[in-house]
């Protein structure tokens, strides 16, 4: 652990997915707390101390240095302040709010919302779950791909999965 143990200032303790980007690449890490001047981060593939790197969370984005590692997680000096209520929002897009108003109907009424239409105009579960694959089948040509998006694409692909079953009648 570094000698900045003398903070001045008090930190968030928050479960936020973040891209740090830096000369050996970009890799998926998890902010496990954050101040204005500083993040903790926990990865599998962090760069060397020493590397200057750019956090990236959505569209918010902030430079430093990474200052410390150890067993998998890496303390990060800023360049510059940061907004930590910027950063510890939650962090949406009209796709991602469209889903999630689409699963509460579902949750509420067992019914898919009318505008969740296929391309022919037909609201359908076997719609989504085309699309779903397709959006699977799509992110998974990406190079560079993490472990941990993988991982998150084999459970989409389960909930597409589910999704033809719960159409053709036939609960998983």
């Amino acid at each position: 652990m570094p000698e900045t143990e003398n903070r001045s200032e008090g930190r968030s303790n928050v479960f936020l997915t973040a891209s740090l980007d830096s000369d050996a690449g970009v890799c998926t890490v998890r902010i496990r707390n954050i101040a204005t001047r500083g993040v903790l981060v926990e990865g599998s593939r962090l760069p060397p101390v020493g590397t200057r790197i750019r956090l990236v969370r959505g569209e918010l984005s902030a430079t430093g240095e990474l200052a410390w590692d150890g067993a998998g997680q890496a303390g990060i000096n800023f360049h510059e302040p940061i907004d930590v209520g910027g950063w510890v929002k939650k962090v949406g897009h009209a796709g991602q709010q469209r889903v999630d108003r689409a699963v509460t109907a579902i949750r509420e009424t067992g019914k898919v919302p009318g505008d969740w239409q296929s391309p022919e105009g037909l609201p359908n579960l076997l719609a989504i779950s085309v699309a779903l694959d397709a959006v699977c089948e799509q992110l998974s040509c990406v190079p560079g791909m993490s472990i941990e998006l993988g991982e998150t694409l084999v459970k989409l692909d389960t909930i597409a999965q589910a999704l033809r079953g719960f159409a053709s009648g036939n609960s998983p």
